[in-house]
């Protein structure tokens, strides 16, 4: 069953998509006609949703993978695999990665999926041991490969090429144009398809000068200055720099989120989900959070420190103007501080209402102490929460099922009776623990 036994309109349906942007049409098209594929495309111009319905057509009713979808980190393997499942598409569906059980995963190839989502590290650790098959897999994409051989898994992915024997076509997406393909893909004859450019116009810089000693001061000043329902991203070349400016934030009574490569897998889990909830108003985080996380639409994308190196200011700016939407990346800079060379021209400087008060979050997050694995889903949760007479549909927001806990958001005016009225009480016969997510 490929893509023409699949309905086209139906995958849009469940996206929740009016229609499909030129990117997606455009790659599901030349995946028809050449099988080798070079996608340039920055993030949020829809790729992911283009380089699956390019390989679609390709999926026949064989058992066994057909499909290897590779990807350089956690966060964007369960991003893709997300997708791919919203799609609603008529094959299982895994995903295999580092601080996910290996048994688990095992036992899941047992059964193999059509389409397989990893991190190059954990699929080569199944190939190794032998768990995996990969006698079948006939397409494989290399999600964000430029990133991929950033982070250093030019080996791991040069293993998995050469246990490919029956690979028929591959997908390399990138969101620079500057890459070097390695001789050990043998991508031969492919055709590149470059959207890098297509909603430059889109993005309007620019900035704000503070003296030098008060850029915390500065920045918090302009989140004020906003309207609570505004997203910020601010982003810092440093770990330390974000866990300061967190700090600082926290101690003002700023709700934030903070993300980097230093925190435990399952903490920078519940940073985004507090970020996409609402229950943060501010994601303050390094590089690993330019791409391939899944978060909601920005308004604004801020620099607090400006990267040396343009393609990192440019990834760092794709988490706005998305999907042709428009969107703002801002500078703060003191007055000492000069433009890198890559940005030819001074960008307009902002003036705001600096007097404006802390503006704390309309939600806060639960933390539910069960999940899929206890069979609990979203409904069960809305219907354990609205038993109570003072909790109304309006206070609950974003709710998030994993594994083994769940994330709700809930109306921070309501959360503390809320938390009173629900110690002790049963979901399903099952007493989880429920308190506010730290």
């Amino acid at each position: 069953m490929g893509m023409k036994n699949i309905r086209q309109e139906e995958i849009i349906h469940n996206l929740g998509f009016e229609t499909l942007n030129e990117i997606q049409t455009v790659t599901a098209e030349t995946s028809e006609i050449n099988h080798n594929i070079l996608l340039l495309a920055p993030t949020g111009s829809g790729k992911t949703v283009a380089f699956i319905l390019g390989f679609l057509s390709h999926i026949n009713d064989k058992d066994g993978v057909q499909v290897l979808i590779l990807a350089p980190t956690r966060e964007l393997v369960l991003q893709i695999e997300s997708v791919l499942k919203k799609m609603k598409l008529p094959w299982k569906v895994n995903s295999a990665y580092g601080g996910h059980p290996f048994s688990v995963e095992k036992k899941n190839f047992i059964h193999p999926p059509r389409i397989l989502v990893g991190t190059p590290g954990r699929i080569q650790d199944h190939l190794q041991r032998e768990t995996l098959d990969a006698s079948g897999i006939h397409h494989v994409v290399y999600d964000e490969f430029d990133k991929s051989l950033e982070f250093g898994f030019a080996d791991q992915m040069e293993y998995i090429r050469r246990k490919l024997l029956n690979l028929k076509g591959q997908t390399l997406v990138s969101a620079t144009q500057n890459i070097e393909i390695p001789a050990f893909l043998r991508f031969f004859d492919y055709e590149t398809l470059d959207f890098t450019s297509e909603d430059s116009n889109l993005l309007s810089l620019k900035q704000i000068i503070v003296p030098k000693d008060q850029k915390p001061e500065g920045l918090l000043q302009f989140v004020n200055s906003l309207d609570t329902d505004k997203n910020v991203l601010v982003f810092v070349n440093h770990r330390d720099a974000c866990d300061r400016i967190g700090d600082y934030f926290r101690i003002l009574k700023m709700s934030c989120s903070i993300f980097h490569g230093g925190l435990e897998q399952n903490q920078r889990e519940l940073e985004l989900a507090k970020f996409r909830n609402g229950s943060s108003r501010v994601l303050i985080a390094t590089d690993i959070a330019s791409r391939g996380i899944d978060i909601p639409e920005l308004d604004y994308v801020i620099h607090y420190q400006i990267s040396p190196q343009e393609n990192v200011f440019t990834h760092r700016n794709g988490r706005t103007a998305r999907m042709k939407a428009t969107g703002t990346a801002l500078l703060i800079r003191s007055d000492q501080d000069k433009l890198p060379e890559y940005i030819s021209e001074e960008p307009e400087t902002l003036t705001f209402d600096k007097d404006c008060p802390v503006k704390t979050a309309d939600w806060v997050t639960l933390y539910i102490g069960k999940g899929k694995k206890d069979k609990i889903n979203k409904m069960d949760l809305v219907g354990f929460f609205l038993q109570f007479d003072f909790m109304k549909k309006e206070d609950l927001g974003l709710i998030e099922v994993k594994d083994y806990y769940a994330l709700v958001a809930v109306n921070i005016s309501k959360h503390k009776q809320l938390l009173k009225s629900s110690q002790g009480l049963r979901i399903k016969r099952m007493q989880p623990k429920i308190e506010v997510a730290r």
